[in-house]
């Protein structure tokens, strides 16, 4: 058999196990659904428009449908000119063969408008030096970390609540970014290296740099730290495994608290991996570019290491918080989150589904305050973020970064998501706004 028949058998093979996993998963046959459409006064609606996955579907004179699915959980859309538009992620019965019998109350849009126009009024610069390119920043408790250029000099400018200078210090010619670590350490970040920052009194500090690669392989396994133990997170074969383990700080004795994986995906990518020579046991596998391509097979072979690398190799998501007074996995392979307490003791688990609403951007993250989680997507540029209840993985509000497309580096402090935006006729200057968000 010829490499390029074997690597395109193994990559069928692939699609072939994760189309059927995920029919498994989001089940194999037709789902029925009927449901009615109704106003707040229980007045029944016709005429509003159903979409749920592929199928379409208009209420009729009574208010009611009926349409059949194939594949759940899936977004629901309901439109009606009169009324806001209702959204919501649809699972799947408890048992084959169940007809989902559904009561949608739409809500009418009279102030929408309203709302819509005062949201963007209030969209205003979080740091307003119009010549100050934005690189990163940060948010600390009331205060603010920028890294900033101006006049080709670099700089780290420290804000306080108000927005107004601190200090500044000026730091060597590019500079990429900020890094939290897990006990909320703040460096700063160059390409090879990266520094510690220390804010003392009205002024910052900065420990001699290390080597960006060492020091990150100790810092990026933490992800929680508390008094009494941290929580390191472990990838396995392919990152499709996560592990977390908790160590106590006194006994230094480790512990397993969860671990996750996709075992079919994992043996499919074992095949993959030994069909194009992929070194799976390095961390950073990748097939040198100086390496002399002789014949198609070399040049396919790259190929496939690249999309290895890039796609294949993209960890599972499962994430963790410390919110509150718990700990949360947040497990988007199985759709459930497991809840602990501090100590590591397993209090409850439940089921989500927000990851099913269309356009998520595969990202959970919290507020400054470990109070408030938040889940983001994106459409066309404009992003979406929907507040989650974490202890029931319910959609609690949605608000639209409306002003600007592609923010980044979303946080979130109080009532306000703080973005960096970058303008689409200038490309070296970037600018910091922050917006309200409903409460």
């Amino acid at each position: 058999m010829s490499y390029l028949c074997l690597s395109n058998r193994v990559w069928r093979s692939i699609l072939l196990v994760s189309m059927q996993f995920f029919c498994i998963a989001a089940w194999s046959q037709n789902v029925v659904v009927t449901g009615v459409v109704m106003n707040e006064q229980n007045v029944r609606i016709a005429n509003a428009e159903i979409k749920l996955g592929a199928a379409n579907v208009k209420s009729n004179s009574k208010g009611t449908f009926i349409l059949s699915i194939s594949k759940l959980p899936a977004q629901m859309n309901v439109k009606h000119p009169l009324y806001k538009e209702y959204i919501e992620v649809l699972r799947a019965p408890i048992r084959y063969g169940d007809t989902l019998k559904l009561e949608i109350i739409l809500e009418g849009k009279e102030t929408e408008l309203e709302e819509v126009t005062i949201n963007a009024s209030k969209i205003i610069w979080a740091y307003d030096k119009k010549n100050t390119h934005i690189i990163d920043f940060a948010l600390h408790d009331q205060e603010m970390l920028l890294v900033c250029k101006e006049d080709h000099k670099y700089f780290l400018r420290r804000l306080d609540s108000i927005g107004k200078k601190i200090v500044d210090v000026q730091v060597k010619k590019g500079p990429l970014s900020l890094y939290r670590d897990c006990t909320g350490g703040t460096h700063l970040v160059y390409a090879d290296s990266i520094f510690e920052i220390k804010f003392i009194r009205n002024s910052i500090g900065m420990l001699s740099g290390d080597s960006y690669e060492k020091t990150m392989k100790v810092l990026s396994p933490c992800v929680i730290s508390s008094p009494d133990n941290i929580i390191l997170k472990r990838l396995g074969p392919h990152n499709k495994l996560v592990e977390y383990v908790k160590v106590d700080w006194n006994t230094k004795k480790p512990s397993q608290l969860y671990i996750t994986s996709d075992q079919m995906m994992m043996r499919q990518l074992d095949e993959y991996a030994a069909a194009n020579n992929i070194p799976v046991a390095l961390s950073n596998p990748n097939y040198a570019r100086t390496t002399v391509i002789n014949n198609s097979t070399d040049r396919q072979r790259w190929q496939n290491q690249q999309f290895y690398n890039q796609i294949l190799k993209k960890p599972l998501y499962a994430p963790i918080f410390e919110i509150n007074d718990s700990v949360y996995v947040f497990d988007h392979f199985k759709d459930s989150a497991m809840v602990y307490s501090r100590s590591g003791k397993h209090i409850r688990s439940f089921q989500f589904s927000y990851h099913y609403f269309e356009n998520w951007k595969g990202e959970l993250f919290l507020n400054v305050e470990k109070t408030k989680l938040y889940a983001k997507y994106e459409i066309d540029g404009l992003v979406t973020l929907r507040q989650i209840n974490p202890s029931t993985g319910k959609v609690v509000t949605t608000d639209i970064l409306e002003k600007h497309i592609h923010p980044i580096n979303i946080q979130i402090r109080g009532s306000f998501a703080y973005y960096i935006y970058k303008h689409y006729l200038d490309n070296s200057i970037h600018y910091l706004y922050k917006q309200p968000l409903k409460e």
